[in-house]
């Protein structure tokens, strides 16, 4: 423990998840068409990209915010994954985990372990299957970086907030704060 503080604020993480375990099928819909609305003119083909791929103006992220981002991500697909389909995404993905073997018992000495990635797979399947036959790539885009936006706030140029959050604000309105 290094005694700094968070890079995301807990109250803003709390208050983005709760508005995404909040979107319905309709909302998502809205985001894709605001993302491609807004991608249709050449200076804003970035936003079909997440945080991270397509902005380079953020902080330079230590190991452990890079591990706060990535918990970050896990957090938001099982808070959508559970808001369309009602189910506790973290219980859903722990029943479906195969059963370690020697070779995973003997790794986790060396790796830690990633759980998270186990509840990541079962969240995407479970927002899949709900918006099926449906893409929502562009929707889940939009949504994380909104979200990257409101945790990151602090540390990112004005008019990069304002690319992050365009998708969310042309389809839903204001962001979570």
């Amino acid at each position: 423990m290094t005694g700094r503080p968070p890079l995301i604020a807990p109250l803003t993480r709390h208050a983005v998840l709760r508005r995404v375990a909040a979107l319905t099928l309709d909302d998502l819909h809205r985001l894709d068409a605001a993302v491609r609305e807004l991608t249709a003119t050449k200076a804003r083909r970035d936003l079909q990209k997440g945080f991270l791929f397509a902005w380079w103006e953020g902080p330079r992220l230590r190991r452990e915010e890079d591990e706060e981002l990535e918990d970050l991500f896990g957090a938001l697909l099982a808070a959508l994954a559970g808001g369309l389909t009602g189910l506790d995404v973290e219980r859903v993905g722990a029943r479906l985990a195969p059963k370690p073997g020697l070779l995973d018992g003997l790794l986790q000495v060396f790796l830690r372990p990633r759980r998270d990635h186990q509840v990541q797979d079962t969240a995407i399947a479970l927002i899949e299957d709900a918006v099926a036959p449906w893409d929502p790539r562009l929707a889940i885009v939009a949504t994380w970086n909104m979200a990257c936006a409101a945790v990151l706030r602090p540390h990112l140029p004005a008019a990069t907030v304002e690319s992050l959050e365009a998708a969310w604000r042309r389809a839903l309105g204001d962001p979570p704060a």
